[in-house]
């Protein structure tokens, strides 16, 4: 673990797990981190290449005060203004139209703007295909010190609030933020607007690993992970199950599944 982390500006959750480890004297993994993000512990932050959309209310004024009252927004787009080429999670998402739903950063005024991806002319949200894992996500090493300050600290600590947090990946006519800058929301929000990754319990990561070890590694060997995949897309036309996306899970699994036989031996 390279004591230079804490200059720089973002690191891995490898990264961060070792440096927490170092912090704190026990171990820490990626897991773990991942936990403490899901708590609203952490931001985690990701790279994207997407269009900003501002939004206006899809309902009228009144129907649109009584569903923010209760922490919902349904809103339909009105015009492109910017560029997006990063953005912190966690975000609210709101309701787009009929069918869509998007991420959504705030401006200093409380105004929505969605994240449309600029390949796939889809809104970002947390059932899109090409989203990044929590691996995949850059952490800043100053959340990192926070929290061992936290843990080297015998002081029962305050549930997280939310982290405001200005975006500097957009090019935009307007500052925009993960959340409005005067929100002080408890971090863990209810639904349908919580933004919150959903981290696997390990034994649900090895099963997947296992089937498809199994169902690839047969006697007949009939499939390999390619063909498997084919099948479920021939199968399921699911929201969610894309071949990008079953490329990861089962790449993740797979990983995961190696790390566990080896701790085994």
């Amino acid at each position: 673990m390279s004591k230079l982390s804490k200059f720089k500006s973002y690191i891995s959750p490898t990264e961060a797990a070792g440096l927490l480890t170092r912090l704190i004297g026990e171990d820490v993994s990626t897991q773990d981190l991942n936990q403490m993000y899901t708590n609203g512990w952490l931001t985690a932050s990701y790279n994207c290449m997407a269009t900003l959309v501002k939004l206006k209310p899809l309902l009228d004024p009144e129907q649109h005060a009584k569903q923010v009252s209760v922490g919902r927004y349904f809103m339909e787009a009105d015009k492109d203004c910017g560029l997006c080429v990063g953005f912190d999670l966690p975000l609210d998402q709101v309701e787009i139209g009929q069918h869509d739903r998007s991420y959504v950063l705030r401006d200093d005024e409380g105004n929505f703007y969605a994240l449309r991806d600029n390949s796939t002319q889809e809104y970002l949200n947390e059932m899109h295909d090409d989203l990044p894992y929590f691996e995949d996500a850059r952490l800043t090493p100053q959340e990192i010190y926070e929290l061992a300050e936290f843990a080297n600290n015998d002081a029962p600590v305050a549930p997280p609030k939310t982290r405001i947090k200005k975006n500097y990946n957009c090019v935009s006519d307007v500052q925009l933020y993960n959340f409005p800058p005067d929100d002080d929301r408890p971090a863990i929000q209810p639904a349908p607007i919580e933004i919150r990754q959903v981290t696997e319990p390990p034994s649900f990561v090895l099963a997947v690993a296992a089937l498809v070890e199994i169902a690839t590694n047969g006697e007949n060997r009939k499939r390999n992970q390619s063909s498997l995949i084919d099948e479920i897309l021939d199968k399921y036309n699911l929201r969610g199950l894309s071949k990008s996306n079953l490329e990861k899970i089962f790449s993740r699994a797979k990983r995961q599944l190696a790390e566990a036989k080896a701790a085994e031996d």
